[in-house]
């Protein structure tokens, strides 16, 4: 997920949210780092309890077909059952409402699941092989409009049932009440991705179908929670569902250890930090306003309030590859030297890490001998020279409005204009900036990529592959053996291998330089020591609901 609202293969802009003080309460399918004070397993457990915090604003939907966003998704995972979900590390997989996570059959075109029996949702419909079946079919019927379609028309017939859905996906087959089969076109590693976000969640017919488009506010459940209220504006409570009990025993589906929790909507982020500080609240929605972040990490009483983790999220510096003169190469590679990324980490309170290539660190095929360019201005100039670039051409900088984006613009200005280019910011309106960088108006511009899922694809397929063209490969990057060597990847079933065949497109990627990777943020959330169980979780952040716990006193 990066910049447009297009669904999968398309992007939704967080920065502003990011910077705001870090994702808190509205994580997903983010990565955080591991030994860095993300983590607070610590302490024993009280039975029940309510713990108390606030959402910067309503969930989007609580519907799993119309979920794409931050903060809807870990409130739909609370709440319903995929086949499959991601293990602790955030980087396999282990079974949820699905006996097993099953192998790849047919040459890597087919999946079987066995579904658990007994799982029921809180209406006692029961959640079977025709529940999931049900949920994707939804998904791709263009009367549902679902903004994540793109996860799963590489499933048989799915295109046809998009166009004419009458008689189900070919591809989905019920082969008994609790065992489904999925028939893919091409072999898909990412598939079982797909099948572990909240999409895949197996949603209660009668009761969709009885609330038809305000399903969203009347949501069945059939998860570890249940919904127990929503007062749109002004406040959601989560309630434990009594009825559902850990079906495969592990912590990543366990059953709820609090009996609520209570989110106060729109509230400010700083006052939520200062209801943590008082103990009205035990954890601040919007993470560490940016506005309290040196008080507040300065100051040693809040020393075990903080929890933190590198987000698998990359901030990058584009360039139009396929306008003079960035279309030079020797020009590009002159912007890699020129820009003090140090010092863009410096501006934003250091809540980052600098990044060296695309993939961020918790991400599969993070390639630890990559060595990024050091800030040398001098060097810069002379690639400039090599290139007969004339000192003080014009480049036109674009970027959506937010403060702490204002600052990183400001300090690349002046990098650029140390070497003799005279960049100039336009700063406009989300909208305007997306309309300018897909029509291939811009120069250059600041831009960002979160991840829908943990694979490599998610982002070098997407920003850089030609097809991309002008949705999200805002560089207008194009190179037909990368494009080839991405299309072979995707459908490799041979993990290892298809890892190292990413680690040599990233390379090549890397070394036409059609962007300067910026840096990696880091979330910074404010808990109380009271409550245990939240962990910077490599896909969910801080939102694994089931996992808090109250500490006892």
């Amino acid at each position: 997920m990066g910049a447009s609202g297009e669904g999968p293969q398309g992007l939704m802009d967080r920065r502003s949210f990011l910077r705001a003080g870090g994702l808190g309460l509205a994580g997903a399918v983010l990565f955080g780092a591991s030994g860095c004070g993300g983590s607070d397993q610590g302490g024993q457990a009280k039975s029940g309890g309510t713990i108390r915090t606030s959402l910067d604003s309503d969930p989007p939907t609580l519907d799993p077909a119309l979920a794409y966003d931050f903060v809807s998704w870990p409130l739909i995972h609370a709440m319903f059952l995929t086949p499959i979900t991601y293990d602790q590390s955030g980087k396999g997989f282990v079974p949820w409402a699905a006996k097993e996570v099953p192998r790849p059959e047919n040459g890597g075109r087919r999946y079987v699941f066995d579904i658990r029996p007994g799982i029921k949702f809180v209406d006692d419909e029961p959640t079977d092989a025709a529940a999931f079946k049900y949920a994707i079919e939804r998904i791709m019927d263009p009367k549902t409009k679902s903004p994540v379609t793109g996860f799963y028309t590489n499933i048989v017939g799915a295109k046809a049932y998009q166009k004419r859905p009458r008689g189900g996906i070919k591809g989905i087959k019920v082969l008994s009440r609790y065992r489904l089969q999925f028939d893919l076109e091409k072999p898909d590693q990412v598939f079982l991705q797909t099948m572990c976000v909240p999409s895949a969640s197996a949603v209660p017919r009668k009761a969709v179908e009885k609330y038809g488009d305000d399903f969203a506010g009347h949501v069945v459940a059939n998860g570890p929670f249940k919904l127990g209220e929503w007062k749109r504006g002004a406040r959601l409570v989560l309630k434990k569902n009594d009825d559902y009990k850990n079906p495969s025993g592990r912590p990543e589906t366990t059953e709820a250890r609090l009996d609520e929790i209570d989110f106060a909507i729109g509230v400010d982020p700083h006052v939520a930090l200062l209801r943590v500080e008082q103990g009205s609240s035990q954890v601040a929605g919007g993470g560490i306003p940016s506005s309290d972040f040196a008080a507040v990490m300065n100051n040693p009483k809040w020393k075990d309030y903080i929890k933190h983790g590198t987000l698998n999220v990359l901030e990058y510096f584009y360039v139009n590859t396929q306008k003079k003169p960035w279309s030079d190469p020797r020009v590009r590679r002159a912007l890699q030297y020129a820009i003090d990324k140090k010092r863009v980490v410096q501006v934003i309170n250091g809540r980052a890490t600098v990044a060296d290539q695309i993939l961020p660190p918790n991400m599969p095929g993070y390639d630890r001998s990559i060595k990024g360019y050091p800030y040398d201005p001098e060097k810069a100039r002379s690639l400039l020279r090599d290139a007969g670039f004339k000192k003080g051409t014009p480049l036109d900088f674009w970027t959506a409005k937010d403060p702490d984006g204002d600052k990183i613009s400001q300090v690349i200005q002046q990098n650029l204009s140390d070497i003799g280019i005279d960049a100039t910011i336009r700063n406009v309106s989300f909208s305007e900036y997306l309309s300018q960088t897909k029509a291939g108006k811009t120069d250059a511009g600041l831009a960002n990529w979160y991840q829908d899922y943990p694979d490599p694809s998610d982002f070098l397929d997407i920003l850089f592959n030609s097809d991309q063209i002008p949705a999200n490969n805002y560089s207008r990057y194009s190179n037909p053996k990368v494009d080839r060597e991405l299309e072979r990847a995707q459908y490799m079933l041979d993990r290892r291998k298809r890892l190292a065949l990413y680690q040599k497109i990233q390379r090549q990627i890397l070394s036409d330089d059609p962007i300067v990777p910026l840096y990696y943020p880091v979330e910074y959330d404010f808990v109380s020591p009271k409550v245990g169980g939240f962990r910077v979780h490599p896909v969910w952040t801080g939102s694994l609901y089931a996992q808090w716990y109250l500490k006892r006193s």
